[in-house]
């Protein structure tokens, strides 16, 4: 009798599984798995110094009197919409990238006017809170062709500097000029 109920138990429990197998398998709303997306590439940036992990992407922009801002090349950058500046991989330093040691977790900056503030770290590899509307507001007050220059520091999570880069900003009233 022993031996009949445990054999009864197993049969149930297999042809529930095989049910809902089944049943997860209905033909009239069947569910489409997508393809894995494509890997992006990994791209590595040339660095100002050799010894330099990260780039920032964005190291030099140029502010108009609108509150636009741009890159280097003319690019309008959308920073007051996300308010987050990239974070690129040096070439030269690539292996270093992703150890503990050499992981930025947090930053700080200090602005021209040796004001240090923390920044906040998106794990997207994007820094937040950089350039804050007051320091827009500063920088539309200088003389047009001006350029201040603010400083990164890298921290990782023992709050050591694993570099620090320069953020150099440009005032042109009338940029690009059209």
């Amino acid at each position: 009798m022993k031996y009949n109920i445990s054999a009864l138990k197993l049969t149930l429990n297999v042809c529930s599984v095989l049910l809902c197998l089944i049943a997860s398998c209905s033909t009239n709303n069947p569910e489409i798995i997508p393809e894995p997306p494509e890997p992006f590439p990994i791209v590595y940036n040339q660095c100002a110094n050799d010894d330099d992990i990260y780039k920032l992407l964005f190291d030099t922009l140029v502010l108009n009197s609108k509150r636009e801002m741009y890159n280097a090349s003319g690019t309008e950058i959308k920073y007051k919409l996300d308010n987050a500046m990239p974070l690129g991989v040096c070439e030269k330093t690539a292996l270093l990238y992703g150890s503990a040691q050499y992981s930025p977790l947090s930053a700080i900056v200090q602005t021209e006017e040796n004001i240090s503030r923390p920044t906040n770290w998106n794990s997207r590899g994007y820094f937040r809170d950089i350039i804050l509307e007051e320091d827009i507001d500063r920088i539309l007050t200088l003389p047009a062709g001006k350029e201040i220059t603010f400083q990164l520091s890298l921290l990782n999570h023992s709050q050591d500097t694993i570099q620090t880069s320069p953020i150099v900003l440009i005032y042109r009233p009338f940029y690009p000029d059209k």
